[in-house]
């Protein structure tokens, strides 16, 4: 784990380590700083000790805790100072699914198999809504 740069810091989660490992790796080559983990628990801790993740991109489908459990556990009760965005990631999300995942419609859907260029569009927009939401409790807080 690397501290985070102006492009924000992103938290990948996918029981597929080749995955999570190459999706880290591509999104540090756009500038993001990244970490990730090859589930629930563990980006649980990762979150904890690291405020300054911006966005959580995490699999819909894994064992145990799945990704829209992990994203709500992840965004509810986090302050506004340390707010995240969430991308989802999907190869055969039901609708039922991606209804209980974006209920309030923040978080963004990339369906697999999917290039690079879509994840990094859905991480950036995704990192601005985090620093927006950041810089508003900041100001508040002023």
């Amino acid at each position: 784990m690397t501290p985070a740069p102006p492009g924000g810091f992103v938290l990948v989660v996918d029981d597929e380590p080749v995955v999570a490992a190459e999706l880290a790796a591509g999104l540090a080559d756009m500038g993001y700083a990244t970490a990730h983990a090859l589930g629930a628990a563990r980006a649980m801790e990762i979150l904890a000790a690291r405020p300054e993740i911006t966005v959580l991109v995490t699999d819909i489908r894994m064992p145990g805790t799945d990704g829209i459990a992990l994203a709500h556990a992840a965004t509810a009760g986090r302050e506004a100072g340390r707010a995240i965005s969430v991308v989802l990631i999907t190869g055969h999300a039901t609708p039922e699914e991606l209804a209980r995942a974006m209920p309030g419609g923040d978080a963004e859907l990339v369906r697999k198999p999917f290039r690079l260029k879509e994840i990094g569009a859905a991480v950036e927009r995704a990192h601005h809504r985090a620093a927006a939401r950041r810089g508003a409790a900041s100001a508040h807080d002023c």
